[in-house]
C-alpha cells in the first residue's frame, strides 16, 4: 500500500474562525467581545478606524473608548467597520485555531477595550 492517509470531509477546507459578523444594512452598534469584556458601541460615536500595513492590527477610536483588535487578515474587519456593516467582532474560536491552517476571513486573537478620557486618549 502506498503511504496515503485517509481523507476526512472538510479536513483540507479553509476554516472560518467566526470573528466577524456583518450585515447588509448599516448597523446601529458594533458589538465587541473579548474573553474578559463585552461592549456595544454606537457607530455614531466612531471617530476613526485605522489598519496597520500588515493587516495584523485594527484600531477603532470611539468618543468614549479606544479598541485595539489584533490578529491576522484584519482588512475585512476594517472595511466592514468603516462601512458600518460590522455587527460583531469577537475572538476566534480556539478549537479551530491551528498552525498552518487556512482561514476564511479575519482571525481575531485579541481585543483590548480601553475607556478614553475627556480628550479622546485611552486611560492608562
Amino acid at each position: 500500500m502506498s503511504g496515503l492517509k485517509p481523507k476526512f470531509p472538510g479536513e483540507d477546507q479553509p476554516r472560518n474562525p467566526g470573528c466577524l459578523v456583518t450585515q447588509d444594512v448599516p448597523a446601529v452598534c458594533l458589538r465587541l467581545q473579548s474573553h474578559r469584556q463585552q461592549i456595544a458601541l454606537p457607530y455614531a460615536l466612531l471617530l476613526r478606524a485605522e489598519l496597520s500595513e500588515d493587516a495584523t492590527t485594527c484600531v477603532l477610536i470611539f468618543a468614549t473608548h479606544e479598541i485595539s483588535v489584533r490578529g491576522r487578515h484584519l482588512r475585512e474587519v476594517y472595511l466592514a467597520v468603516s462601512r458600518a456593516q460590522a455587527a460583531e467582532v469577537s475572538i476566534g474560536q480556539s478549537a479551530i485555531l491551528r498552525d498552518g491552517a487556512t482561514y476564511l476571513g479575519p482571525l481575531v486573537t485579541e481585543i483590548r477595550i480601553e475607556p478614553t478620557d475627556g480628550q479622546g486618549r485611552a486611560r492608562q
